[in-house]
């Protein structure tokens, strides 16, 4: 015991004498008394660590870091608060987000429809006439005294000498006779794309937009687009609140190049405090068109550095995305249920030649198996094994479809469907499916690389509420829906982190707390490991800090 104690006296004094000469090697950081988790292949619990520039130093014992501190070194008392690494979100529509929130009148929480067309004639009145005016997400009309949302007559009578577009979810949106005449529609014409202008029993418009997110925003954000300044600040206010749930990197998927650009501005004058990998949006009607857009580039799938980079083409949907049924029996491969895909063939072997992924929006198991026969044959003309292609949302996946997957090198972007969404699932699926849904246990036990995601950012989700379904299995609607697939803490932290880390080939340089890699890491309000289930999504970030550097502080919390 005495040669051990003299070992580590005279290793201590040689360490302290080596920092004294090259104050240099020194930590700007030490951030001690507290209980951190890694996350690194161990796992390994540590009490504390050190950062210098924008990486972590060292991770280890309250003593064996102090001992690192030169003259200007800093020191933060944790004051026994757990650290985890920063959170990623694989699938995060942070610009859409600032549009649907941002622009216009702010309609939150709005109490009635009286009140909503009282705030759409108030910003007309302070704006030009013929300026587009928007209304923004976070209302619901089932709240309403009235009991319904506004129909086209009423935006014509708030704003008469403004086209006014309201969004009410990110599916559906509302707009008067100007702004559809502006975007397209017609009595004659209901359909822009991939959006749905809804018709009344006469065959007239009610001003009811509907379709998918992308589909929605594009026709409506169209016909008075943000200029530059203004998609860097919604950027930039989204970011802020990003970081204030504990986000350090997210994936901002089915973007098009004017919000590429606004994300290049700010990387250019250093204003990226959230690392962003983004996914370009292209639903062309044809291979050719896909051939020529592509190949404009001349770059293509992790093309960037840290803080900015291109992920992939996000979301292009397989054309059959219908759900097998009934559920496969044994020995059945389910290929009766298939519809040909020679299209959708085509357009991911192109993308393959291009160096370009997929990533895939998949509702169902029958879009599933289209979207791995087309990985299968680009992989015949040219390995796909490592390129880490992805599979985005797959809430209902069979045991043969993760074998695929996984002889493909194929990664799931996971997230939590079933917490919000329950009872929409079990109407759809059927009970014993939906205890399946987004089979997190299944998918790790076969091998699968699995991350976490939200598939929509602060302020309607919460990176800990999801974790706390992968582990619990909890949804808001119906108690328990498919106990068999939980998983661990540990398990769930990791999907949230370093794999999430590997979807964007940064696990070399991020995801978790170790010496080289950047310091991205949060200090919790609760032990994340050990507080009551229950009590999981109630953790907040006390600070978040993104390359070393803070960026988000909680008021009273003393960091």
């Amino acid at each position: 015991m005495r040669i051990r104690t003299v070992l580590w006296l005279c290793f201590a004094g040689a360490a302290a004498a080596a920092f004294a000469q090259q104050p240099s090697a020194a930590p700007d950081e030490i951030f001690y008394n507290g209980k951190i988790v890694t996350v690194d292949p161990a796992f390994r619990i540590h009490e504390a660590f050190a950062v210098r520039g924008e990486k972590f130093f060292a991770a280890g014992s309250n003593a064996e870091v102090q001992l690192m501190a030169g003259p200007e070194t800093r020191r933060i008392d944790l004051r026994g608060h757990t650290v985890i690494p920063g959170l990623g979100d694989n699938h995060n529509h942070q610009y859409h987000a600032g549009l649907v929130f941002l622009r216009g009148a702010d309609l939150r929480g709005v109490p009635s429809l009286a009140e909503l067309l009282s705030r759409i004639r108030r910003q007309a009145a302070g704006a030009p006439s013929g300026q587009v005016l928007y209304g923004s997400m976070g209302w619901n009309p089932n709240e309403f005294p009235e009991r319904r949302p506004p129909t086209r007559q009423d935006l014509d009578e708030a704003a008469p000498n403004h086209p006014v577009v309201v969004y009410q979810s990110r599916g559906m949106a509302r707009l008067n006779t100007d702004a559809l005449r502006l975007a397209g529609f017609s009595r004659d014409r209901n359909t822009v794309g991939r959006a749905t202008a809804l018709k009344d029993s006469s065959g007239e418009l009610t001003g009811a937009l509907s379709g998918s997110p992308s589909a929605i925003l594009n026709p409506t954000t169209d016909i008075s687009p943000p200029t530059l300044d203004e998609a860097k600040e919604h950027i930039l206010e989204i970011q802020r609140r990003q970081h204030a749930v504990g986000l350090t990197s997210i994936r901002d998927l089915q973007i098009r190049p004017d919000a590429m650009r606004a994300y290049f501005d700010l990387w250019r004058e250093g204003r990226l405090t959230l690392r962003v990998s983004m996914g370009l949006e292209l639903n062309p009607e044809d291979v050719d068109q896909l051939e020529e857009q592509l190949r404009n580039w001349g770059v293509g799938t992790a093309f960037g550095d840290h803080w900015l980079r291109l992920d992939g083409i996000a979301e292009f949907n397989p054309g059959n995305d219908n759900f097998r049924a009934p559920p496969l029996a044994p020995g059945d491969d389910g290929s009766e249920m298939r519809v040909p895909a020679e299209k959708y063939r085509q357009a991911i072997l192109l993308m393959n030649r291009l160096g370009w992924r997929p990533s895939p929006h998949i509702n169902a198991d029958g879009g599933l198996d289209q979207v791995l026969d087309a990985y299968e044959a680009a992989d015949r003309e040219r390995s796909i094994r490592d390129k880490r292609w992805i599979v985005e949302h797959v809430p209902l996946v069979h045991p043969d479809q993760m074998e695929r997957m996984k002889r493909l090198g194929v990664m799931v972007s996971a997230q939590m469907q079933p917490y919000r969404g329950a009872a929409n699932m079990v109407r759809q699926l059927g009970r014993e499916r939906a205890e399946r849904a987004v089979p997190m246990r299944e998918m790790l036990d076969h091998g699968l690389i699995v991350s976490a995601g939200s598939d929509w950012p602060n302020p309607l989700l919460n990176p800990f509420a999801n974790l706390y379904f992968y582990v619990t299995r909890n949804t808001l609607q119906l108690g328990p829906l498919g106990i068999a697939e939980k998983i661990s803490r540990a398990e769930a932290l990791r999907v949230a982190t370093v794999n999430n880390a590997y979807l964007t080939f940064e696990e070399k340089i991020k995801g978790s707390i170790e010496a080289g890699k950047l310091a991205d890491f949060l200090i919790l309000s609760a032990d994340i490991l050990t507080v009551p289930e229950d009590q999981i999504p109630a953790i907040q970030p006390l600070a978040t800090y993104a390359g070393g550097r803070k960026v988000f502080a909680r008021d009273g919390s003393g960091f």
